[in-house]
Order: structure tokens, then sequence, then C-alpha cells
């Protein structure tokens, strides 16, 4: 039997995993560096960079969560592929701020259904328990980014300022992260490839694959 780590990228393809997962990785890695260099200009067009990867990656996801029972093989990608660069053209010349969040919220609730579907059909433990670190990471991380913006004006005034904006990213850096992992170990169970969650440095939890050597 072979034993791989797969909650990163180059081992996503060296367990043979499917490639969808790499790509998510990546995209996680995409989304980072455009946000780093929005936050570190703070020019309007370079905010494209942070925005416009933000819903390309929750397209990613819904393919990831609704194509094992897609029956239909080449609609999905074809249809995210058009709406994904129709979006990025559009926000892009139109740049409306609220359609952009409307957008990204709409796209995080349909991915709400299918996740709660995989964790009630996942009775492994530890998976669980990714399911639900990945629930608080998003709902800690969402009540930072509100209060920054409610209260922004006032926390700037204390003598330690809490930095919920920051917080926000950190906290969701998680979420993408636990998201991965969680879809990894729920694909493998599909596949009956037996996986298991490990936990890196006893903490940070990532999921092990063994499958039978192929002949």
């Amino acid at each position: 039997m072979y034993s791989f780590g797969t909650s990163w990228p180059y081992k996503c393809l060296e367990a043979t995993l499917e490639k969808r997962f790499s790509i998510l990785h990546m995209s996680n890695m995409i989304l980072a560096i455009g946000n780093i260099v929005f936050h570190a200009t703070l020019q309007h067009v370079v905010q494209q960079s942070d925005e416009t990867p933000m819903i390309w990656e929750m397209l990613l996801y819904l393919y990831v969560l609704y194509s094992p029972d897609w029956h239909y093989r080449s609609t999905m990608p074809t249809f995210l592929f058009l709406y994904a660069a129709g979006f990025a053209v559009a926000h892009n010349l139109l740049r409306l701020d609220a359609l952009f969040k409307l957008q990204y919220v709409l796209l995080c609730l349909l991915c709400v259904p299918r996740m709660y579907k995989y964790h009630i059909h996942t009775k492994d433990a530890g998976a669980q328990r990714i399911a639900k670190l990945y629930v608080a990471t998003i709902v800690l991380g969402c009540l930072c980014w509100l209060a920054d913006r409610i209260f922004c004006s006032k926390f700037s005034s204390w003598y330690i300022n809490p930095q919920g904006h920051a917080w926000w990213h950190v906290l969701m850096g998680f979420n993408s992260y636990l998201a991965n992992a969680f879809l990894m170990f729920c694909r493998a169970q599909q596949l009956e490839w037996k996986p298991r969650v490990a936990h890196l440095f006893g903490f940070l939890p990532y999921v092990k694959i063994d499958k039978a050597k192929r002949m």
C-alpha cells in the first residue's frame, strides 16, 4: 500500500488525486498574492487582483462540490468558465462593489447545502472535526469583518486596535485550507481510497490516503 499526504498541491499530484484539488490549492495561493499586492498598494486597479480571484475560487469550490453527481460533465466547467470570464470583464469595467459582495455571498451560500451533505455522510471523527473547524473559522472571520466595518472609527481610537480586518484574513486563510482538506477527504472516500486524517506537529490536520499499488 502507498500512503500519501494530500494537503499540499504537489502531494495531490503525487497521490494522483484529481487535478481539481491542486488547482484549488493554487487558486488559494493566487488569491493570497493578489490580496497582499492590493493591501500593499491600495490602488483601485490592483483591487481586481484581489476580488476577481475570490469569485473564481468560489466557482472552483462549486465545481468540486457538485461535479461528482453532475451527469453532463462538459456543461458545468464550460458554464463556470464563461461565468468567470464574464465576471472578470464586467467587474473590471463597471467596478460595482456591491454587486461583487452580493455575488460572493450567494456563491458561498450555494456551497453550504453540499458541504452539509458531505458532513452528515462522513462518519470519520477526524473529518467531522475538520468540518466543524471550517464552520467555526468562517463564522469568527465574518464576525471580525463585520465588527471592523461597523466599529472601525471607534477601534482606531483605542490604545490597542483589535485589527478585526486582519483577523478576517487570518481566519479565512485557515478556512480555505480546512475546506480543501475536508473536500479531499470526502472525494477520496467516494473513490474508496481509505483516507484518514493526520496532524502536522499535532495541530494542523491533513489528509493521508492509502491505496493499492497499481500493476
